[in-house]
């Protein structure tokens, strides 16, 4: 068993530590006009573009997304498992959610219409609303424009800066045109992720300069630079031991690596709340060093020092 482990760590083709970010509404005070005239109503379009930057940052696999919207909902249901009513070993634990290396933040600074050619129109029509009405060959052009920077959250220093412009053609003869969005504006919820925006003119633009912008993030290969170390909150456990062999359950993930010493405590009493059952502390006796050899992106391997093995459960702290 312990061979086919190994041989499957060996077989891991992740050596590098993702960073982690945290993607931050863009502002779209500059469009706000333009974005009334569109679909009608005011809408949060910094949100909605928030919320494509997550699916796309997430799906380019370069970096890790953390969740700060609704992380709200995340320590509830942490409190909640820590309340003693949740069944042992299926809490999520406290103390565990992951810190952001990096923030997105970025302002929207076209959000329209941009016609190079209209002959013969009568009338002149809102983009959003609907097009001129006539007999007429007319070439529409929705521009939107997202400027972006990418700050480390610990020193607000700016790491990466950057424009992506996005565009959408369309070409109507006669009369009618196309729509560009109207059917958005009721109550100004909008759902920039869903089929029927993706479909309009100005969603097609708009997911053309996102995608722009997550390709430049993620054509990176290692967006901010090379990430700080951060091990000194490390509070990870042993998952093995083996002939001076030791496995714990962090790795370049938690900023590991070859080299670094870590101390290895054997748990003792818990000792807990009287009236809610909630762990307030751990007591633990020191064992023994870890030196890390060997980084994976989940994991560590190394060798160990001390008066007696380590064994599975163990923690392992700076």
């Amino acid at each position: 068993m312990r061979t086919l482990i190994l041989f499957l760590l060996a077989a891991s083709t992740v050596f590098a530590q993702k960073r982690s970010v945290m993607v931050e509404a863009f502002d779209y005070s500059a469009v706000l006009t333009a974005t009334q005239a569109i679909f009608g109503t005011q809408v949060p379009l910094g949100e909605g573009i928030r919320a494509l930057m997550v699916q796309r940052i997430a799906a380019g696999g370069r970096l890790t997304v953390v969740e700060r919207k609704k992380v709200d909902t995340l320590m509830k249901e942490q409190d909640f498992g820590a309340s003693g009513r949740v069944a042992r070993g299926s809490a999520a634990r406290i103390g565990r959610i992951r810190g952001a290396d990096l923030t997105l933040m970025g302002d929207i600074v076209v959000f329209g219409r941009d016609d190079r050619r209209r002959a013969g129109v009568a009338g002149a029509g809102v983009l959003g609303v609907g097009g001129a009405i006539g007999g007429y060959k007319q070439e529409d052009k929705a521009v939107v424009v997202l400027n972006f920077r990418l700050a480390d959250t610990e020193t607000s220093e700016i790491v990466l800066t950057g424009e992506a412009r996005g565009e959408s053609k369309r070409v109507s003869k006669g009369a009618g045109g196309f729509f560009f969005g109207g059917a958005f504006g009721a109550g100004g919820a909008v759902d920039m992720r869903s089929s029927n925006f993706a479909e309009t003119i100005i969603g097609e633009a708009t997911i053309d300069a996102v995608n722009q912008l997550c390709a430049q993030l993620n054509g990176q290969a290692n967006p901010g630079g090379v990430a700080t170390s951060r091990t000194d909150d490390l509070d990870a456990r042993v998952a093995s031991f083996s002939n001076g062999s030791i496995i714990i359950n962090a790795g370049a993930n938690a900023g590991l690596s070859p080299g670094q010493t870590f101390t290895v405590y054997r748990k003792g009493q818990e000792v807990k709340d009287p009236v809610t059952g909630e762990v307030l502390d751990v007591q633990t006796d020191r064992i023994g060093t870890m030196t890390i050899t060997t980084v994976r992106e989940r994991i560590a391997i190394g060798t160990y020092q001390g008066a007696q093995p380590p064994r599975a459960g163990d923690v392992v702290r700076k």
